[in-house]
């Protein structure tokens, strides 16, 4: 797993919780993972990637207990036992900090997430919206993380990401914010798939957890 919140000791009853979650939720699910744990003694195993890829890997049978994605058609695609729409995001053009500003209709290189990515999905319907065609050189990323390391590593030139995520990069600024009749309303959900998630499931739910959202920068739904 590629992270664990782990506090007090725990006995036979008290199973580690499995939260599979979308990349650009990190630093929002740590830092709730590390409280929930010093709250309840329970260990938290998180698994950051796409959307697609966490689901695809639950339907192969990998053994999550929630999945918190960045389009609530993923969770249509697994069995969930319940549901709900937890946070919202913004699209932004990043370009890097040190480089010229790109202009988005005049981009010679930009990295977008796999179309089966949701920030790739909201990229293209963007995109077209505005009509505005793809470079001819176009860098693609697994994850919208992997977008956002290509930007502030210099191999694209912009690249579309959330808001969230360019915070989170120093090396990266925001250039462009797509108006939000441009895409689909972003909206982070999250599934609970077997009972041993329930807790944490009701936990993201409670105004500290949706605190910590909004301090990373994601909005609280109406």
């Amino acid at each position: 797993m590629a992270g664990a919140a782990l506090a007090g000791c725990l006995g036979p009853s008290a199973a580690p919780v499995t939260v599979f979650a979308a990349a650009s939720l990190r630093e929002t699910v740590d830092e709730i993972s590390i409280e929930w744990s010093k709250k309840t003694g329970r260990s938290v195993r998180l698994q950051f990637e796409a959307s697609s890829t966490l689901a695809r890997h639950i339907l192969e049978g990998a053994g999550a207990d929630l999945f918190l994605c960045a389009d609530p058609e993923w969770l249509d695609q697994v069995p969930v036992v319940d549901r709900f729409d937890w946070l919202g995001n913004r699209l932004v053009l990043v370009g890097h900090r040190m480089a010229p500003t790109p202009v988005l209709e005049r981009l010679e290189s930009l990295a977008l997430a796999n179309e089966r990515v949701p920030a790739g999905k909201y990229a293209r319907l963007a995109l077209a919206h505005l009509k505005v065609r793809l470079p001819d050189r176009v860098v693609y990323g697994a994850n919208v993380r992997d977008v956002l390391s290509k930007v502030s590593q210099g191999g694209a030139e912009a690249g579309i990401v959330y808001a969230t995520d360019a915070a989170v990069d120093p090396d990266v600024r925001t250039v462009f914010t797509f108006p939000p009749e441009s895409h689909p309303r972003i909206v982070y959900s999250v599934g609970l798939l077997g009972p041993a998630g329930r807790a944490f499931f009701n936990a993201l739910r409670e105004p500290w957890a949706v605190a910590v959202g909004r301090r990373h920068g994601f909005a609280e739904l109406d």
